[in-house]
């Protein structure tokens, strides 16, 4: 059974277009592991960003970013249960995640795709933005929004950009279960908001509800995992039910959960497993990194 996630929770990357839009949710937030925002993790995310294979444009855009960041966070490190190929492909197409939400009632954010690597994205709540993936790799992502934030919480609109760096790590369990390992920095820049403002307002709350809503995205991926796992049926049938998304990426995905529940079938009869060994995507994908 899919367990999507509750307390108003909005998709990871929507929430990261504008970060003022998340301090309106951020008042019931569970203990967990703090993430940081120390000098020397900014300096080492900065490092690990893949400038040389950015195009001209992307550079720019992180540039200006990362020259200007009002906000840094490193948020903790989540490990979930997942195969390796269907979390690469969730990551890359938020806006089939989005629809699953939609269709499963717990959010009315909407996020479509408004070309190859890019998307629209708003809350409804005063928060609307672009969201454009800048390179795309098994191991690294960059992402690059940007958006406006108009609501009650300040009395003008406030713009923000921002550089999401999320970097995985594919292992195995002893017992050869997939394992995902990933992190996330995130680069914010504000236009137009005081330091008063954004001490007191902003960067206390705004830091807490990312950390928790990284928590609880990742859990909803692992949740996917087991689902198709455990109810072919029934992802199946939520496949049919994604109505948002394009039709390649919805046959995909109902596709990759087609090969995980077999595989969890074969995996319960170690003679029909043994007969059917052959590599699989559970494992780390295959290089195809993309610059854009």
């Amino acid at each position: 059974m899919l367990k999507a996630p509750r307390n108003a929770l909005r998709p990871l990357l929507v929430m990261l277009v504008c970060w003022a839009a998340a301090t309106a949710q951020a008042a019931k937030q569970a203990r967990a592991p703090q993430g940081t925002s120390s000098r020397e993790a900014r300096d080492e995310a900065m490092r690990a960003i893949p400038y040389n294979q950015l195009d001209r444009h992307a550079r720019i855009k992180v540039g200006a970013v990362l020259a200007n960041t009002t906000i840094y966070r490193h948020l903790p490190s989540e490990t979930i249960e997942c195969d390796a190929a269907l979390f690469v492909f969730l990551v890359e197409h938020p806006d089939l995640v989005v629809n699953m939400w939609e269709v499963l009632g717990v959010s009315d954010v909407e996020l479509l795709r408004a070309g190859d690597h890019a998307f629209q994205a708003s809350d409804k709540a005063g928060t609307r933005g672009h969201i454009e993936y800048l390179f795309d790799g098994p191991q690294v992502h960059v992402i690059y929004a940007e958006g406006t934030y108009t609501g009650s919480l300040l009395p003008r609109p406030v713009h923000g950009r921002c550089v999401i760096l999320l970097r995985s790590n594919y292992l195995r369990a002893a017992d050869g279960r997939p394992i995902v390992r990933s992190n996330i920095d995130a680069f914010v820049y504000l236009e137009n908001v005081g330091v008063g403002v954004l001490a007191k307002t902003f960067q206390p709350l705004v830091t807490s509800s990312a950390d928790h809503n990284f928590r609880e995205t990742t859990r909803f991926l692992a949740s996917v995992h087991r689902a198709a796992e455990t109810n072919y049926a029934g992802m199946q049938r939520l496949a049919q039910q994604l109505t948002k998304i394009d039709d390649g990426d919805r046959r995909e995905f109902a596709d990759l959960t087609t090969q995980l529940a077999v595989r969890a079938a074969l995996a319960e009869t170690p003679s029909a497993a043994n007969t059917a060994a052959r590599p699989s995507t559970a494992g780390r994908p295959a290089p195809r990194l993309r610059k854009r």
